[in-house]
């Protein structure tokens, strides 16, 4: 009897370890492979943030800036704000790593027309017209406006977040526990048909100190498609 009450209790630790085994093995698994699948969940589903004034918008010959929001702006983006700061309406054409190369071209022609180049096609997004104010009371930039015809749209959205149980800060209590992907899209389409399509993907840091940190992205997607026909 006393041997098989060990037998029995054997039996049962084992069954215990096996499955803690497999829970851990379950657990190492998600957090290995969770960025992959809310990159997946992303691409069928995001959560809006704030849409952009196209028009008028910004270029210093560094960074585009478009705003402000357009209707409702989701609270906390970044950190407690209650909107978008200007530094958050600010796009480079900096391409992801290893080179962190250009990833499309800008420049104003002589008529004043600001053109966007990238695989070795153009469009123009817009005409000068005056200056618009540069953020963090920076001087003011060359400012421009979309051609007659032209629509355009600039949004911000936010995917699913992520656990990140093993990133760690080098102040107390602000480990980063959580990310998430931030998509910057713009998308311009001119009166004859041409249209062009950008992508910005950027990663948002979470902590318990300072909630969402500003995002920091990269220039992922240039698509021109010329007028049909």
């Amino acid at each position: 009897m006393a041997h098989q009450k060990r037998s029995r209790a054997a039996r049962v630790l084992i069954g215990g370890a096996a499955v803690l085994g497999v829970a851990l093995a379950l657990g190492a698994l998600w957090l290995g492979s969770a960025r992959q699948l809310a990159g997946l969940v992303d691409r069928g589903t995001v959560a809006r943030v704030a849409s952009l004034s196209p028009s008028p918008f910004g270029w210093n010959g560094t960074w585009l800036q478009f705003g402000p929001p357009l209707g409702a702006v989701e609270p906390g983006f970044v950190g407690r704000l209650p909107g978008i700061e200007p530094d958050f309406r600010v796009l480079d054409l900096t391409g992801p790593g290893p080179l962190y190369a250009p990833a499309a071209e800008i420049a104003v022609d002589a008529g004043g027309r600001l053109a966007l180049s990238a695989g070795g096609r153009s469009l123009a997004l817009g005409t000068r017209s005056g200056t618009i104010p540069g953020y963090g009371g920076g001087e003011d930039m060359p400012g421009f406006v979309a051609e007659p015809g032209d629509a355009a749209s600039v949004t911000i959205d936010h995917g699913l977040a992520w656990p990140t149980p093993f990133d760690f800060g080098f102040m107390p209590g602000a480990a980063t526990t959580w990310r998430r992907h931030v998509y910057y899209r713009l998308w311009w389409r001119k009166a004859s048909g041409a249209r062009l399509d950008m992508l910005w993907v950027a990663d948002q840091p979470y902590d318990g100190v300072n909630l969402w940190r500003a995002p920091g992205g990269f220039l992922v997607r240039v698509e021109i498609r010329p007028a049909p026909g």
